[in-house]
Parts: structure tokens; sequence; C-alpha cells
């Protein structure tokens, strides 16, 4: 998220626990019948909202801190705990005892509040932590059923890999090559963020990010994702070439056209995206490759850029894709 982004879901969350604060207190049998209850039981709610808000984004959500990514889950899983049991005990005693000098821990409705708020707090960070593992659009698509049946969707589509992996993961080492590839994955997350890219997979060294085309700005949107994810990776060179031993490129190819996408498998589920679009990505980045260039697209993209940003682009010859009867006809930024 970009600052404005994490402002505005940080004002969101404290006044949704605002109104959450007193519908605890009133399901807990203590009838709100006077404004002062009704603040007191609305500042809780912020209190404890905004606490585990700021926990899982300076914390848990926070993977610069690289001992939590290491940990087993189920470690993680019980320091969130004993965090959120902290904040919401703060959370509901400390208004009370500050403003009325109430000791709510004394009341036999405290645990019952206690609990309520546990169990919505650790609800929230588990649909967080789903999030996470399938990507919000994925999760969301996953609880409505739109994908229980595949449809045709309008979708860009980005192939991003990592130049001479290969060689390099000989070198490394299976863990050590996966371990990169998490910092690598780590670095991209902004840009992708930043600019409303879904992360559809990883493959191996290549992710496969996408945006819809029902929005115009999104086609001006890749392209800036293209480019901060390349900036990214030369800004943290002197990282790369501490731990691994030398800098990360990747090249980058950007296509868009009709998809087919839908849910595949039973007892593990995943979206997805089939189709010529994806076929065709993954021939432009085999382009990008021959042509040696860091970010090529389609003329497809080209044409639906703003003119200003169509005069950045140079002309690359025709690519004779492998399956397609006629050439693609490609551009480097």
């Amino acid at each position: 998220m970009n600052n404005n982004s994490t402002i505005i879901f940080f004002a969101k969350v404290v006044g949704f626990s605002f109104l959450i604060g007193p519908l605890i207190a009133l399901f807990s049998g203590n009838v709100v019948t006077d404004w002062q209850r009704v603040l007191l039981s609305g500042v809780s709610g912020a209190m404890i909202g905004s606490g585990c808000v700021l926990l899982e984004y300076f914390a848990f959500s926070n993977r610069s801190i690289r001992w939590l990514r290491e940990i087993p889950l189920i470690m993680v899983v019980g320091l969130r705990a004993i965090a959120y049991s902290i904040i919401i005990v703060g959370g509901l005693v400390l208004p009370s005892l500050l403003f009325l000098g109430t000791r709510l821990w004394l009341d036999p409705d405290f645990f019952f509040s206690f609990w309520v708020s546990i169990g919505v707090a650790t609800g929230l960070s588990m649909s967080g932590e789903l999030f996470q593992l399938l990507g919000k659009e994925a999760a969301l698509a996953v609880f409505t059923g739109r994908y229980r049946r595949p449809r045709i969707e309008q979708r860009i589509i980005m192939f991003a890999d990592l130049t001479g992996s290969t060689a390099l993961a000989e070198k490394l080492g299976d863990l050590r090559f996966h371990e990169l590839l998490g910092d690598v994955a780590y670095d991209l997350e902004k840009p992708i963020v930043t600019t409303g890219g879904e992360t559809h997979r990883y493959v191996g060294d290549a992710i496969i990010i996408t945006w819809s085309m029902d929005k115009a700005e999104n086609f001006e949107r890749c392209l800036l994702c293209a480019k901060a994810m390349v900036q990214a990776l030369e800004d943290k060179a002197s990282g790369y070439i501490a731990r691994y031993g030398q800098s990360m490129r990747m090249r980058i190819a950007i296509h868009c056209g009709p998809v087919a996408a839908g849910e595949i498998g039973a007892w593990k589920k995943e979206i997805s995206l089939l189709g010529d679009t994806m076929n065709t990505t993954a021939r432009i980045e085999s382009a990008a490759r021959r042509f040696e260039s860091d970010i090529v697209v389609s003329d497809a993209i080209r044409r639906e850029l703003p003119n200003e940003l169509k005069s950045r682009f140079v002309g690359l010859p025709d690519f004779a894709a492998h399956g397609k009867k006629d050439a693609l006809r490609l551009w480097a930024l």
C-alpha cells in the first residue's frame, strides 16, 4: 500500500472498531443506556482495532523481519494470540479505568467481552492470512463463487522472471535459491500492490501478475509496475550481491486480451487463467530474452497507452512465435 492507502485503511479499521465496541457490550448483556457508556465502548473497540492493525502492519505482516518469516507458523499463531490478548485486555480495561475509575476486570461480564474480542480479532487475522495465501481477488472469488464455472474475462497479463536464474540456482543450491526467490518476491510486492496488480501465481523464478482491462488507467499502471520492479531490484543490488553473490535483473513481458478464468481442483483449489492470451504472453517473454530487452509489450498494449507513453517505445523486429500463425509485433520500453 502507498501512504495514502495505508492511512485510509487504518481510518476505516478504527471507525469500524469504534462501532463494534458498543455492539459487543450489548451482546454481553450490558444494555448501553447513556452516551458515556456508548463512547467508552467505542473507544475500547477503536483501541483494540487500531492496536491489532498496528501490530500486524509493523510486526506480523512486515516481511522485512526475517526471523518471523523463518519460524514455524504455529509459533507465529502463538505469538499473535499473546499479543492480541494484551492489546484486548488493555483496550477493555484502560478507558473505564482512566475515565470512570472502574476496575472492569472485576466485572462478571469482562471475560465474555474478552473472548468475543479475541474471536473477532482472530477471525480478521485469519482472513488476512487467507488473503495473503490466495491473493485478495482470488480469496473473494472463492467465497463468492465467482469462478465456480469458467468465465471469459478481459485481462492485462504480465510475465516477469529473473535473468540468469538457472546458473544461479546451480551455484546456490535449492534451499538458498528458494530463499533468494522469497527475497525477490518481497522486494517486488510494493510495486505490484501500489499499482493495483494482482499476483496470480509464482512459477519457479517467474511471477504472473494481472490487471483488469475494464479500467483504462490499468494499461499505464502495468508499465509503472514493470519499471518500478526493475528499479526495485536495482536499488537492492548491493544487498543481493552481499547475500547471494550477484545482483538481480528481471525480464518482463506484457500482453492483454481474453482469458478463461475458473476454479480448478477439489481438495486444493486455485484460480486458473487459460487461453491464447496467456500463451502469447509466454511467447513475448521468449522474445524479450532473444532481443535482450528488460520490458517488452505487445502491440495490443501499446495501442491503449497515451501518446506521450507510446513515444517511449522502440519497435522490435516482428517475432515469429512458435504455434502462432502471424508474427507478433512487439515494442521495447
